[in-house]
Protein backbone atom coordinates (compact mmCIF):
# COMPACT_ATOMS: atom_id res chain seq x y z
CA UNK A 1 0.00 0.00 0.00
CA UNK A 2 1.42 3.44 -0.88
CA UNK A 3 1.80 6.46 1.40
CA UNK A 4 -1.51 7.99 0.34
CA UNK A 5 -3.35 4.71 0.73
CA UNK A 6 -2.29 3.92 4.27
CA UNK A 7 -2.73 7.49 5.51
CA UNK A 8 -6.26 7.56 4.10
CA UNK A 9 -7.02 4.21 5.73
CA UNK A 10 -6.10 5.57 9.14
CA UNK A 11 -8.13 8.70 8.56
CA UNK A 12 -11.21 6.73 7.53
CA UNK A 13 -11.04 4.78 10.76
CA UNK A 14 -10.86 8.03 12.72
CA UNK A 15 -13.84 9.39 10.82
CA UNK A 16 -15.86 6.24 11.38
CA UNK A 17 -15.36 6.45 15.12
CA UNK A 18 -16.43 10.05 15.67
CA UNK A 19 -19.01 10.55 12.93
CA UNK A 20 -22.70 11.01 13.63
CA UNK A 21 -23.74 9.03 10.58
CA UNK A 22 -25.66 5.80 11.33
CA UNK A 23 -24.76 4.60 7.85
CA UNK A 24 -21.25 3.71 9.01
CA UNK A 25 -22.30 1.64 12.03
CA UNK A 26 -20.87 -1.43 10.31
CA UNK A 27 -17.44 0.19 10.28
CA UNK A 28 -17.62 0.65 14.04
CA UNK A 29 -18.46 -3.00 14.49
CA UNK A 30 -15.65 -4.13 12.19
CA UNK A 31 -13.24 -1.95 14.19
CA UNK A 32 -14.11 -3.87 17.33
CA UNK A 33 -16.47 -1.35 18.89
CA UNK A 34 -19.29 -3.37 20.39
CA UNK A 35 -20.65 -1.20 23.19
CA UNK A 36 -23.60 0.08 21.18
CA UNK A 37 -25.31 1.69 24.19
CA UNK A 38 -22.30 3.88 25.00
CA UNK A 39 -21.86 4.72 21.32
CA UNK A 40 -25.46 5.87 21.02
CA UNK A 41 -25.08 8.01 24.16
CA UNK A 42 -22.00 9.75 22.75
CA UNK A 43 -23.71 10.39 19.40
CA UNK A 44 -26.50 12.34 21.13
CA UNK A 45 -24.13 14.92 22.64
CA UNK A 46 -24.48 18.17 20.67
CA UNK A 47 -21.22 19.86 21.67
CA UNK A 48 -18.48 18.59 19.34
CA UNK A 49 -15.63 18.66 21.88
CA UNK A 50 -17.73 16.96 24.56
CA UNK A 51 -18.89 14.34 22.06
CA UNK A 52 -15.30 13.55 21.09
CA UNK A 53 -14.28 13.25 24.75
CA UNK A 54 -17.17 10.84 25.27
CA UNK A 55 -15.93 8.60 22.46
CA UNK A 56 -12.39 8.72 23.83
CA UNK A 57 -13.47 7.88 27.36
CA UNK A 58 -15.44 4.93 25.99
CA UNK A 59 -12.26 3.81 24.19
CA UNK A 60 -13.77 4.22 20.74
CA UNK A 61 -10.76 6.05 19.34
CA UNK A 62 -8.58 3.20 18.14
CA UNK A 63 -6.83 4.95 15.25
CA UNK A 64 -3.55 3.24 14.45
CA UNK A 65 -0.80 5.17 16.25
CA UNK A 66 2.20 4.58 18.46
CA UNK A 67 1.32 7.06 21.19
CA UNK A 68 -0.86 5.65 24.00
CA UNK A 69 -3.05 8.76 23.98
CA UNK A 70 -4.42 10.94 21.19
CA UNK A 71 -2.68 14.29 20.77
CA UNK A 72 -4.79 17.34 20.12
CA UNK A 73 -4.84 21.10 19.75
CA UNK A 74 -8.31 22.24 20.73
CA UNK A 75 -10.75 20.22 18.64
CA UNK A 76 -8.13 19.41 16.02
CA UNK A 77 -6.93 15.81 16.33
CA UNK A 78 -3.48 14.52 15.46
CA UNK A 79 -3.67 11.18 13.65
CA UNK A 80 -0.58 9.04 13.15
CA UNK A 81 -0.77 5.93 10.96
CA UNK A 82 2.28 3.61 10.94
CA UNK A 83 3.45 2.56 7.49
CA UNK A 84 2.89 -1.21 7.11
CA UNK A 85 5.96 -1.41 4.85
CA UNK A 86 8.22 0.11 7.50
CA UNK A 87 8.57 3.57 5.98
CA UNK A 88 7.73 6.92 7.60
CA UNK A 89 4.40 7.23 9.39
CA UNK A 90 1.58 9.23 7.78
CA UNK A 91 0.79 12.14 10.10
CA UNK A 92 -2.14 14.54 9.82
CA UNK A 93 -4.48 16.76 11.78
CA UNK A 94 -8.24 16.59 11.34
CA UNK A 95 -11.19 18.80 12.21
CA UNK A 96 -14.70 17.35 12.07
CA UNK A 97 -17.48 19.24 10.27
CA UNK A 98 -20.09 21.08 12.32
CA UNK A 99 -22.79 18.41 12.48
CA UNK A 100 -25.70 20.83 12.90
CA UNK A 101 -24.67 22.98 9.91
CA UNK A 102 -23.37 20.39 7.47
CA UNK A 103 -24.60 17.80 5.03
CA UNK A 104 -24.28 14.40 6.66
CA UNK A 105 -21.95 13.38 3.81
CA UNK A 106 -19.27 15.87 4.91
CA UNK A 107 -16.93 14.39 7.54
CA UNK A 108 -14.30 17.08 7.92
CA UNK A 109 -11.03 18.72 6.91
CA UNK A 110 -7.62 17.05 6.98
CA UNK A 111 -4.16 18.63 6.77
CA UNK A 112 -1.41 16.09 6.17
CA UNK A 113 2.39 16.15 6.18
CA UNK A 114 3.50 16.23 2.55
CA UNK A 115 6.84 15.88 0.83
CA UNK A 116 7.67 19.60 0.96
CA UNK A 117 4.60 21.25 2.50
CA UNK A 118 1.16 20.31 3.83
CA UNK A 119 -1.50 18.51 1.80
CA UNK A 120 -5.07 19.75 2.37
CA UNK A 121 -7.95 17.31 1.94
CA UNK A 122 -11.70 17.21 2.45
CA UNK A 123 -13.09 13.96 3.83
CA UNK A 124 -16.54 12.67 2.90
CA UNK A 125 -18.71 9.78 4.05
CA UNK A 126 -20.24 9.12 0.64
CA UNK A 127 -17.78 8.64 -2.22
CA UNK A 128 -17.47 10.63 -5.41
CA UNK A 129 -16.34 8.73 -8.53
CA UNK A 130 -12.58 8.10 -8.12
CA UNK A 131 -10.13 10.19 -10.15
CA UNK A 132 -12.71 12.84 -10.99
CA UNK A 133 -12.14 16.58 -10.45
CA UNK A 134 -15.05 18.16 -8.57
CA UNK A 135 -15.38 21.89 -8.04
CA UNK A 136 -14.69 22.97 -4.45
CA UNK A 137 -15.76 26.34 -3.04
CA UNK A 138 -14.08 27.51 0.19
CA UNK A 139 -15.58 30.61 1.81
CA UNK A 140 -14.55 32.46 4.95
CA UNK A 141 -15.79 35.81 6.23
CA UNK A 142 -13.10 37.63 4.26
CA UNK A 143 -12.64 35.65 1.06
CA UNK A 144 -14.04 33.01 -1.28
CA UNK A 145 -11.90 30.67 -3.36
CA UNK A 146 -12.98 28.12 -5.97
CA UNK A 147 -10.64 25.33 -7.04
CA UNK A 148 -10.70 22.10 -9.00
CA UNK A 149 -9.84 19.20 -6.72
CA UNK A 150 -8.96 15.54 -7.26
CA UNK A 151 -10.84 12.57 -5.84
CA UNK A 152 -8.54 9.94 -4.34
CA UNK A 153 -9.47 6.26 -4.30
CA UNK A 154 -11.77 4.96 -2.84
CA UNK A 155 -13.58 8.24 -3.46
CA UNK A 156 -14.17 9.69 0.01
CA UNK A 157 -11.08 11.90 0.14
CA UNK A 158 -10.88 15.08 -1.96
CA UNK A 159 -7.35 16.40 -2.50
CA UNK A 160 -7.16 20.18 -2.88
CA UNK A 161 -4.53 21.84 -5.10
CA UNK A 162 -1.38 23.46 -3.74
CA UNK A 163 -3.04 26.86 -3.40
CA UNK A 164 -5.08 25.44 -0.50
CA UNK A 165 -1.86 25.06 1.50
CA UNK A 166 -1.36 28.82 1.15
CA UNK A 167 -4.80 29.35 2.70
CA UNK A 168 -3.89 27.10 5.63
CA UNK A 169 -0.63 28.95 6.21
CA UNK A 170 -2.19 32.38 5.76
CA UNK A 171 -5.75 33.79 5.89
CA UNK A 172 -7.43 30.73 7.41
CA UNK A 173 -5.44 31.19 10.61
CA UNK A 174 -7.36 34.41 11.33
CA UNK A 175 -10.77 32.96 10.35
CA UNK A 176 -13.14 31.18 12.69
CA UNK A 177 -14.65 28.82 10.12
CA UNK A 178 -14.78 27.87 6.46
CA UNK A 179 -17.91 27.06 4.49
CA UNK A 180 -17.31 24.19 2.07
CA UNK A 181 -19.13 23.19 -1.11
CA UNK A 182 -18.01 20.15 -3.09
CA UNK A 183 -19.44 19.03 -6.44
CA UNK A 184 -21.97 20.42 -8.86
CA UNK A 185 -25.53 21.68 -8.40
CA UNK A 186 -27.07 18.24 -8.97
CA UNK A 187 -24.73 16.59 -6.44
CA UNK A 188 -23.49 19.22 -4.01
CA UNK A 189 -22.09 18.55 -0.54
CA UNK A 190 -22.19 21.57 1.78
CA UNK A 191 -20.99 22.18 5.29
CA UNK A 192 -19.09 24.29 7.80
CA UNK A 193 -15.78 23.42 9.46
CA UNK A 194 -14.26 25.30 12.38
CA UNK A 195 -10.81 26.82 11.91
CA UNK A 196 -10.39 27.82 15.55
CA UNK A 197 -7.05 26.61 16.84
CA UNK A 198 -5.63 26.00 13.37
CA UNK A 199 -2.32 27.78 14.01
CA UNK A 200 -1.29 25.74 17.09
CA UNK A 201 -2.61 22.60 15.42
CA UNK A 202 -0.31 23.24 12.44
CA UNK A 203 2.60 23.74 14.83
CA UNK A 204 1.77 20.41 16.45
CA UNK A 205 1.57 18.77 13.04
CA UNK A 206 4.88 20.26 11.86
CA UNK A 207 6.65 19.03 14.98
CA UNK A 208 5.43 15.50 14.25
CA UNK A 209 6.07 15.34 10.48
CA UNK A 210 8.54 12.52 9.74
CA UNK A 211 10.75 14.69 7.52
CA UNK A 212 10.90 17.69 9.85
Amino acid sequence: MNRIGFSVSGLLLAVSLVSLSPAIEARLISAGVNDVGSHQRCRLIEDQAARLRCFEEAKFIVVQRREPDALSSGTWRLVRTPNPTGGPDAVSIMQMANASRSDIRLAGLMVRCGETSFDVLIVLLKPFPPRTHPRVKLATRDSTVEVQATVLSPGVVISLPREAAALVHGPWQSSREVAVEVGEDNDLVRGVISLVGLEPALQLLASNCPSR
